[in-house]
């Protein structure tokens, strides 16, 4: 008898255990657990290059965020559905990658643009709005990443040789993310700034909120939507992990600004806020009694805010860009600038003052865009003279030719080759053709 209660007492816990194992698994938000927070540990084989470029279980995968050891990324090659897509072979939410890029975009979710097409997204439409400059933008962003995740990726953004790099920071989520990643995975234990911290400190999150944690607001202008300030309250309280997090975000920044100045980069940061901080000014005009949640996370989170940000104008050469304020006056008027919903991405209108703002900090960092001659440095001993008009390269075959078609050889503006070689080629000044060929 003994023996079978021992027995039926062992299956039993097993089974627990099992089911537990495959609720984490597959459902882990039904025991709190975010999908986003979880780690990956590395494996010791190497495989085939490209059979792990293109790797089969990539495209097969039903999931769209792909766990990896260090950085988890997003599924390759994902068709446009929506606010979602398209990816490049990265997984990146771009339709080509280029061998160099003027701008790079560095964030999570809400710079990735959940909620919105790939031309609604902030780093789509800031491109637009530089069109004068005619910079290739790349956005090496994923939804889930924070701080640990921006550091990583930074070093292999570098690659594409910009002029300029743009990383943004969301409060909404990143401290817990970036605690997560320090004090859970070896390789981002440089990101630890609290030692007396473990990983198992982090407090529980239950994501997505319940019902009983949103608050529905109707503004007087008809602009109407659902907050979850007990959520977005969880990576800005007043709490060890918490702190901790932002110290991390604080150093990651630090160690990008070494980084950019090491290569000559030009580094831009921004902090992106929650939808309760955005509105948070609205809710007081039109008089509306906050809840407890919501008053503790708009005054802790503009604390934490201004926190980071003062520490992020102490990074050498980098410039900080405030996009609070405007989204802040932005949210005043009746054009909504998050869904109705529960949803805490901005819609393209939200999206539209991101850029819009950032835009003004990058413009003044990026040269003027070519025209007319230029000249680069080939070598030690070898200079050349290219034309460059409407955006493509002409390659000057002799100085005689470039007399012939009306050019003085004085005063010719030495460029970068990174320039040059990021423009398509339109061929040789291979005759005399003044109207094609000759000064404007």
């Amino acid at each position: 008898m003994k023996k079978e209660w021992v027995l039926s007492l062992g299956v039993t816990v097993l089974t627990a255990l099992v089911g537990l194992g495959l609720i984490w698994l597959f459902a882990p938000q039904l025991i709190g657990s975010d999908r986003d927070l979880q780690l990956v540990q590395v494996g010791k084989e190497v495989p085939p290059f490209f059979d792990n470029v293109f790797r089969k279980q990539d495209y097969d995968s039903l999931e769209f965020i792909i766990q990896d050891p260090y950085v988890k990324r997003a599924k390759p090659l994902y068709k446009e559905y929506f606010e979602k897509g398209p990816h490049d072979i990265l997984g990146f939410r771009n339709r080509a990658i280029p061998n160099i890029a003027d701008i790079i975009t560095i964030g999570d979710s809400q710079t990735y643009g959940n909620n919105a097409v790939l031309m609604g997204n902030w780093p789509s439409q800031m491109q637009a709005t530089l069109r004068k400059w005619r910079p290739i933008v790349y956005n090496m962003s994923v939804g889930g990443w924070g701080a640990a995740e921006y550091l990583e990726i930074f070093s292999k953004a570098l690659l594409f040789q910009p002029e300029v790099i743009v990383v943004a920071f969301y409060s909404g989520n990143d401290p817990l993310e970036t605690f997560q990643q320090a004090y859970g995975n070896k390789h981002y234990a440089l990101l630890k700034m609290d030692q007396t911290l473990k990983s198992s400190d982090i407090p529980r999150v239950v994501t997505p909120a319940p019902k009983t944690e949103c608050w529905q607001v109707q503004f007087k202008d008809g602009v109407s939507t659902i907050f979850t300030p007990k959520l977005r309250h969880s990576s800005n309280q007043q709490h060890p992990a918490v702190k901790a997090g932002y110290a991390g975000m604080a150093e990651a920044g630090r160690m990008m600004g070494e980084m950019a100045h090491n290569k000559h980069v030009k580094l831009v940061f921004t902090i992106i806020p929650t939808k309760e901080l955005v509105y948070a000014k609205k809710v007081e005009r039109d008089g509306i009694t906050p809840t407890a949640d919501y008053q503790q996370l708009v005054a802790d989170e503009h604390d934490n805010i201004r926190w980071l940000a003062d520490k992020l104008k102490k990074v050498t050469e980098a410039i900080y860009v405030d996009v609070v304020i405007p989204l802040q006056e932005a949210s005043k008027y009746a054009t909504p600038l998050y869904s109705e919903n529960i949803n805490g991405h901005p819609q393209e209108k939200g999206y539209r003052i991101i850029a819009h703002t950032l835009a003004v900090g990058v413009q003044t960092l990026l040269s003027t865009a070519l025209e007319g001659l230029v000249v680069f440095r080939q070598s030690e001993k070898q200079d050349q003279i290219v034309l460059v008009r409407d955006g493509k390269t002409w390659f000057v075959p002799s100085v005689d030719m470039l007399r012939r078609n009306g050019w003085s050889l004085q005063n010719i503006p030495l460029t970068d080759e990174r320039k040059i070689r990021q423009l398509p080629r339109g061929g040789v000044m291979d005759r005399v053709d003044a109207a094609r060929f000759g000064p404007r």
